[in-house]
């Protein structure tokens, strides 16, 4: 159970990371934003059953690899939708302020568009990790040397649905545990820092 929440935690992470980053290129200009935009558009249609078999063929059955990058790999088009739909919704005015001050563009991103957007982007955050930790499951099923997904598939493998069900269950268990005593107060936190006069 730990080793499959610090893989899809891992994951998650390089998600957010990139998809922070692809942010940051989408502000450089239009065909910058083209770009993004489509490389969006292919990450969502990939689907997940592919990437897995994709990255046990490239990394080998044992690697703890596979698993780690199929989170990030779910978690990034859900944190890029978010952020492009925020980071075209900013308010021109927060703009104009930062051009005022005379911020360079990496300062209105770091500076004023994100801390405006972290309301999305936590309720984003609270998505892509529940889904990071149902698809790293996936990975670790296909090939993995343990975690939630090797027990389904070794018990699978075993003819045992009890053991199938009751590590399913744990699953259930660990995600409904995160989001609830996690994600949930996270997000609520942000939403009220957002509200605070003078913030967001």
């Amino acid at each position: 159970m730990v080793l499959t929440l610090a893989r899809s935690s891992t994951g998650f992470m390089l998600g957010a990371a990139a998809a922070l980053g692809l942010g940051f290129l989408y502000t450089a200009g239009p065909l910058a934003r083209e770009t993004v935009r489509a490389l969006n558009t292919v990450l969502q249609s990939v689907s997940v059953l592919v990437w897995s078999l994709v990255l046990v063929m490239l990394f080998g059955v044992l690697s703890p690899l596979p698993p780690v990058l199929v989170a990030a790999l779910v978690s990034l088009p859900i944190m890029l939708s978010a952020l492009l739909a925020g980071l075209d919704s900013v308010n021109p005015r927060l703009v104009e302020l930062a051009a005022i001050l005379g911020a360079s563009r990496r300062q209105l991103y770091t500076d004023f568009l994100l801390p405006s957007l972290l309301p999305v982007l936590a309720g984003a955050g609270r998505a892509a990790l529940g889904a990071a930790l149902r698809i790293s499951v996936v990975a670790e099923a296909f090939g993995g040397s343990g975690g939630i997904g090797y027990m389904i598939a070794t018990y699978y493998s075993l003819a045992e649905p009890r053991g199938v069900f009751a590590w399913g269950l744990v699953l259930v268990a660990l995600m409904v545990a995160l989001d609830k005593l996690v994600l949930e107060r996270l997000e609520e936190r942000t939403r009220r820092w957002a509200a605070l006069p003078g913030q967001g």
